[in-house]
């Protein structure tokens, strides 16, 4: 059957759905050329809005993920995209329609998230809820697509872009936000890192009860060992975290996800700022080992990405924009009906700094830059050997958000700056960049930077590639797409070079 496009903020200017399946072979290169020298896959995913729900409404996260994928090799680009074929989105398919009833579903305004349990009848019963939409990233040879702490991690085959399946591991994983609806469902966070010359991935579950998070250390060959942090302090979003040669660094801030709020008519989520910022410092190599626990001695803000972290003596300094509060709306700020505001249109962030005395446990908080700042992607395989190199997309002041425009590198040590503007006043939408070594042995942060570029008001895409040694000479290549690129929130560099 036929349904327009809702009439809502989830589907207008660079959140319009790309409803289709697309393959773009050799690329059209308007500009520069294509290193010969890169050879590997630039995979993206995002919440795409296929149909309606069964409830009419349209939380992002109960939207099925399409993966975004560009290959590079020989100075050819093939870009293919393809819907993460979930469990729930095969009972759909089979069907013709939304199968699914959230608790917090029945809402056609800002609090419908998606994020509440499913109501289950005799269609879904046994079916996991995930929708796999907000990551992905490379391990064990497949891509890896996940949602935030919402169903299993799937594999992605990174040439074809086709659904490979829930990964073999995923049966040791613990269940997050949802009971686990069949063998296999779990939960998978958005954001984890790994080492690159083990190959060890560091990731998690969290949930509105106890034991709010649980930690999971995933090696190549599949084998997981897992540890319940018991006494974590409260039940934040544990959205992402720091990794350093010695401990995974989780911080538990007062953005909260709390189902039982559904229930008194409010957002899944909530902001209370009174509650302290607390750190963990859980031993990486040793998970049975105590955790240290470090209060924050700073006012109430948030960092929803980090960058990355360094340890010098007994200075750990942990880097990432920092928001003066989520970019979520809460109900302190919105009243039932209201549209949904998304993201930097109600929040802003500019690259900072949190630095632990690990002497005296003193703690501090520190701004780096006045530039709007928020998506920031470092070279992976320095992930938990310390950095230099940062990449954001910056921006600047818009009301009481941000308005994103371009690519930024800061060298973390002077704090000196490299920027390049890649739209100015044009309908555009700048997303999340990604650092691709120049070599698989190179230097840190010597290399490419490539930024996915949606120009939705003329209905094409772009992606940027500029070279590390200095941006400010703009793009040394441009490769375009004949329609605008679907929305996504994050992705990764597969290298295909030894």
């Amino acid at each position: 059957m036929g349904y327009p496009i809702p009439v809502d903020a989830r589907f207008k200017g660079p959140f319009q759905p790309m409803r289709f399946e697309a393959t773009v072979e050799e690329c059209i290169v308007t500009e520069g050329e294509i290193p010969k020298d890169l050879a590997g896959g630039f995979y993206r995913v995002g919440p795409t809005w296929k149909r309606p729900t069964k409830q009419g409404t349209n939380g992002l996260l109960a939207m099925d993920g399409m993966v975004q994928g560009l290959v590079l090799e020989n100075g050819r680009a093939d870009f293919r995209n393809r819907w993460v074929r979930t469990p729930k989105y095969q009972l759909e398919e089979e069907h013709g329609r939304g199968m699914f009833t959230w608790t917090d579903g029945e809402w056609h305004d800002w609090r419908s998230f998606g994020l509440g349990d499913v109501q289950r009848d005799r269609y879904t019963t046994g079916v996991p809820q995930g929708t796999n939409n907000v990551n992905i990233f490379p391990f064990a040879g497949k891509m890896i697509a996940t949602a935030d702490s919402v169903g299993a991690p799937i594999a992605i085959d990174p040439i074809t872009l086709e659904t490979v399946g829930a990964v073999s591991w995923s049966s040791k994983l613990s269940a997050g936000l949802h009971e686990k609806a069949a063998f296999g469902d779990a939960g998978f966070t958005a954001h984890p890192k790994w080492d690159h010359e083990t190959g060890i991935l560091y990731g998690w579950t969290y949930r509105d009860t106890k034991p709010y998070v649980t930690l999971h250390v995933v090696r190549p060959d599949g084998g997981v060992l897992s540890r319940d942090i018991d006494d974590a302090p409260y039940n934040s979003v544990a959205h992402d975290i720091w990794l350093t040669p010695e401990h995974v660094v989780m911080p538990f801030q007062p953005f909260l996800v709390d189902k039982a709020r559904i229930l008194k008519g409010r957002s899944v989520y909530a902001w209370e700022p009174e509650l302290p910022i607390v750190l963990a410092l859980i031993p990486r190599h040793d998970l049975a080992a105590p955790i240290r626990w470090v209060t924050m001695d700073i006012e109430a803000q948030y960092i929803m990405h980090t960058m990355s972290a360094n340890v010098t003596g007994d200075r750990l300094t942990l880097d990432g924009p920092i928001f003066n509060r989520p970019p979520f709306p809460f109900e302190q700020d919105f009243a039932d009906g209201d549209d949904v505001a998304l993201f930097f249109s109600i929040a802003k962030s500019e690259l900072g700094r949190w630095s632990v005395d690990l002497g005296t446990g003193a703690t501090s908080s520190e701004r780096l830059s006045d530039r709007p700042s928020e998506l920031p992607k470092v070279d992976e395989r320095f992930y938990g050997r310390g950095y230099r190199w940062g990449y954001q997309v910056g921006g600047v002041v818009k009301r009481a958000g941000m308005s994103m425009n371009s690519l930024v590198v800061t060298d973390m040590q002077t704090l000196s700056d490299q920027e390049y503007r890649i739209r100015t006043d044009q309908p555009a939408a700048v997303l999340e960049a990604t650092f691709v070594p120049r070599t698989p042995d190179a230097p840190e942060g010597d290399g490419w930077l490539i930024v996915p570029v949606s120009w939705w008001a003329e209905k094409r895409g772009e992606y940027q590639i500029f070279d590390t040694h200095d941006i400010t000479v703009g793009p040394i290549a441009r490769i375009e797409l004949p329609f605008a690129l679907g929305w996504t929130a994050h992705g990764h560099w597969m290298d295909f070079r030894g």
